[in-house]
């Protein structure tokens, strides 16, 4: 039997304080994003994931206070968008050989840089659920436990199989 994907978007029932310790640890993982890619522009443009994450962990960690799998997600986050530059550059290039465009492709002119203040967070690690509508969500402070809406587990463990969860505030 094949691996069962589910989508759920939860409403996060928040008090101000829990709020802005969400809110804190997406704009440091925001930070974060931005550091690690214009590392990657200065080095080459690079889009290992293994090999940014060796050369800016550490310093991510010291400097944006972002726990262990967070500051693992970034440098990953960063190489899929350079990888997807990458391609869109080889793209272009086919074409204007081709004469289907004059134009020249700009994306890898100047570092991409992260606006939205999303993070990603990895079930098991960074959160998690708990009984009676709640979830427990890790933020720079530690972990916070949040009262949801919008999907009611079926047991403890429910079979989750989803390994990610983005959340903006």
């Amino acid at each position: 039997m094949g691996q069962q994907i589910i989508t759920a978007k939860l409403k996060l029932l928040t008090t101000p304080e829990q709020q802005q310790l969400l809110r804190q640890t997406q704009l440091a993982y925001r930070d974060a994003l931005n550091y690690v890619s214009r590392y990657a522009f200065e080095h080459g443009k690079l889009s290992n994931a293994e090999r940014l994450r060796q050369a800016t962990y550490k310093e991510m960690r010291a400097l944006f206070h972002l726990p262990s799998q967070m500051a693992c997600n970034v440098p990953r986050q960063v190489a899929g968008t350079y990888k997807g530059l990458w391609t869109k550059l080889r793209q272009n290039l086919v074409h204007r050989k081709a004469g289907h465009t004059k134009k020249r492709y700009k994306g890898l002119d100047k570092p991409p840089k992260y606006i939205s203040p999303t993070l990603t967070y990895n079930y098991g690690y960074d959160y998690s659920f708990k009984t009676g509508q709640q979830v427990s969500v890790l933020t720079l402070q530690g972990r916070i436990i949040l009262s949801y809406q919008g999907y009611e587990l079926a047991g403890p463990s429910s079979g989750m199989t989803s390994r990610t969860s983005s959340i903006t505030c």
